[in-house]
């Protein structure tokens, strides 16, 4: 049976992005699987130019619904395509 978590989702919307006690942005937009309905990307922008890119939940290590804790850093991100809605 198939359970939406849509109302947990939502709550994702402006949390903090984290790595450790670094702030590196706030969530910005929610990028979904097409066919599970999950919640696959983290849009964000981060850095001095605000740069917009989409962070995979795989890289998420603790989540709540005022923060979001990675595996990795800023630099990681930089290693990511730029995010444009499609």
């Amino acid at each position: 049976m198939f359970t939406s978590k849509a109302a947990d989702d939502a709550q994702l919307m402006g949390a903090e992005l984290t790595f450790g006690s670094t702030l590196i942005g706030h969530v910005e937009g929610l990028a979904y699987d097409p066919i599970s309905h999950r919640v696959r990307r983290l849009i964000t922008s981060y850095g001095s130019n605000k740069r917009r890119v989409g962070v995979p939940m795989e890289w998420v290590v603790k989540r709540s619904a005022e923060r979001l804790v990675l595996a990795v850093g800023a630099r990681s991100l930089d290693d990511l395509q730029d995010w444009t809605s499609a």
